[in-house]
């Protein structure tokens, strides 16, 4: 458990961390977040990360502003107070406190939550490993870009995959692959690398926009189009990628095994160079 929480303007011990009965991010998931990876002490692809922050405080009108250099101060302080050298921040913003009523008032002050936690992370070396995954119907409201913590569809899908002793639910919609639960899907096929485009229906995830700028320096051709259940049994190579779980490749979906359930050549290198950019900024 950390040792410390920040709270609006203030360092708190964790277990004293608290929000309102009425803060509407607890009543209507009025709220949105990041999760950040921190490898060695360095906050990884922080400037995507606050982009997409203040793009869902836009799109849910949650009139808060701040600035990157002083949350990057918070950040390290945190880090430093909770000795995480290897692992997550988690950040929330909520709308505030309000008594319940779905219209919300203009001037709620906006809650500001944030704490980090150990995390040891896969990566690409002798210990790097391959997940199972099943697959899931997408249950999800209709703006999956915007961050919220209205995430109910995501739990039922992953604790479903976890009762399967699998590592994540790949979501389907009418036959056809969103995304995961807190990941974004990636198929190699014939030196194609495919990935759902960038729309309303999945989170343009910050290691996704990572990934786009890294296959540059590969003879890999992007190809950013929704794909079907088939292609992604069918594929040579599958791998999930998040802030928590880096470049993961994917071995098994629910009864198919992909690359014969050995990591793909192609998805190793891929991790490697993004693990590569992560300590070298």
């Amino acid at each position: 458990m950390p040792n410390f929480a920040y709270i609006n303007n203030k360092f708190l011990s964790f277990k004293n961390a608290k929000v309102h009965i009425e803060d509407r991010g607890l009543q209507f998931a009025d709220s949105v977040y990041e999760v950040i990876a921190v490898l060695h002490g360095n906050l990884i692809d922080l400037d995507f990360h606050l982009k997409r922050l203040r793009n869902s405080l836009k799109e849910l009108d949650i009139k808060y502003k701040f600035n990157k250099n002083e949350l990057k101060k918070i950040f390290n302080k945190l880090l430093n107070k909770n000795n995480t050298f290897n692992g997550i921040i988690y950040l929330q913003i909520t709308r505030g406190v309000q008594y319940r009523e779905h219209k919300y008032e203009d001037k709620i002050k906006p809650n500001l939550i944030i704490y980090s936690r150990n995390k040891k992370f896969n990566l690409p070396g002798k210990d790097f490993k391959g997940v199972n995954t099943i697959t899931h119907e997408d249950l999800r409201w209709k703006r999956r870009d915007i961050k919220t913590v209205n995430l109910l569809p995501n739990i039922i899908a992953a604790n479903k995959a976890k009762k399967m002793k699998a590592y994540e639910a790949i979501l389907l919609q009418n036959g056809k692959v969103t995304e995961g639960t807190s990941s974004n899907i990636w198929i190699i096929k014939n030196n194609n690398l495919i990935t759902h485009p960038a729309n309303t229906d999945i989170l343009k995830g910050v290691t996704r926009t990572s990934i786009l700028n890294i296959i540059k320096k590969t003879s890999l051709k992007l190809v950013e189009k929704s794909f079907t259940h088939k292609q992604l049994l069918d594929a040579d190579e599958v791998f999930l990628s998040s802030s928590g779980s880096f470049i993961t490749p994917i071995l098994k979906i629910d009864k198919k095994k992909i690359n014969n359930g050995k990591i793909g050549n192609i998805t190793l290198k891929l991790a490697e160079m993004y693990t590569k950019s992560c300590m070298h900024g």
